[in-house]
């Protein structure tokens, strides 16, 4: 069989799913769905994808992705990888988690998003989990229809600016639980699905211009101004700067002492500057891949034991995400 399509262009809009392997589960305790959800904010910083509904699923899960540059497949292949070594080590496993690549939908956003999002939301109450999708906690539904902060990384505005300035979410709530989408229920069911979800003027564009000018994720450059990432050396600087120490310094490993300074640089290059480990550990220098991911997984353990680090972290992170604002 055929590997699925993938149609790869700025300003994408995806529903993106996935299954566990023969249908086994995917998540078993709070843990695993609160991983998954710490995922998608990495996707949202590293990637610039922009998450605009979820639904996290006991075998499955959805979601509802934006993608300012053509780079679906590269944060698909994070999230996934990310989340099996997590899945795998805690439950002392091996091997794949997922049933092969994830189906990624390319959506008319013009005709089909409103749909989608609530074809989405309606998950858990279709198979039964829940009385009301309002009371699912691993859906993007609690934040569309209660009054509740909502993560700087899911971008509910837009499907919520369908329904007008006033009573958005009580307008969203009664869109969702009034009636079943049939069209969307059979395009769904379908055992192979198309890789479009659009009219019919739609799926004729995506045909004359994406398929015959879709480009290899080699040609994809992993920064672009439509994202306005910041610099490696910018992130250096404000780290080296907010520390009082040299930017040297970052370049450099102390054994003993050991150098706070460049870890946390490092961590925040991870997350915030879109750029892929093996750019940023030459960077840094002294450093591979895997000393990368090691690196973020020491940052996560320091944050959730030392008030100070975890302190600094969000300070650093709030001045470059204004670093991006501005860029």
């Amino acid at each position: 069989m055929s590997r699925p399509l993938r149609l790869l262009y700025e300003n994408a809009w995806y529903h993106v799913m996935n299954r566990g392997r023969s249908r086994a589960k995917t998540f078993f305790d709070d843990n695993d769905y609160q991983k998954f959800i710490d995922l998608l904010l990495q996707l949202n910083r590293r990637y610039c994808f922009e998450i605009h509904a979820y639904c996290l699923m006991p075998n499955h899960y959805h979601v509802l992705i934006r993608t300012p540059m053509p780079n679906l497949s590269r944060g698909m292949k994070h999230l996934n990888s990310a989340y099996t070594t997590y899945h795998n080590k805690k439950y002392k496993k091996d091997g794949a988690l997922f049933r092969g690549r994830y189906k990624a939908i390319v959506v008319d956003a013009e005709n089909y998003l409103l749909r989608v999002s609530r074809y989405i939301h309606l998950n858990p109450f279709k198979a039964s989990l829940t009385e009301h999708p309002n009371k699912y906690l691993w859906s993007s539904y609690q934040f569309y229809t209660q009054n509740i902060d909502t993560p700087d990384w899911l971008y509910t505005n837009q499907i919520l600016s369908y329904f007008g300035n006033k009573q958005q979410k009580n307008k969203y709530s009664l869109f969702v639980i009034e009636k079943t989408d049939k069209e969307l229920e059979k395009f769904y069911r379908k055992t192979r699905l198309l890789p479009v979800l659009g009219s019919a003027s739609f799926c004729k564009k995506i045909s004359e211009t994406v398929l015959a000018n879709t480009p290899s994720e080699k040609e994809i450059p992993d920064q672009k101004n439509v994202c306005a990432m910041p610099s490696l050396l910018k992130i250096g600087n404000l780290v080296a700067e907010y520390y009082h120490v040299p930017i040297e310094q970052l370049y450099m490993v102390i054994r003993k002492k050991g150098n706070l300074p460049r870890i946390i640089a490092i961590y925040l290059a991870a997350e915030l500057s879109g750029k892929n480990f093996q750019h940023i550990a030459n960077f840094f220098k002294n450093i591979s891949t895997i000393g990368i991911s090691q690196n973020i997984a020491r940052i996560n353990r320091l944050k959730a034991n030392k008030l100070s680090i975890a302190n600094d972290i969000v300070i650093l992170s709030d001045m470059i995400k204004k670093i991006r604002n501005n860029f």
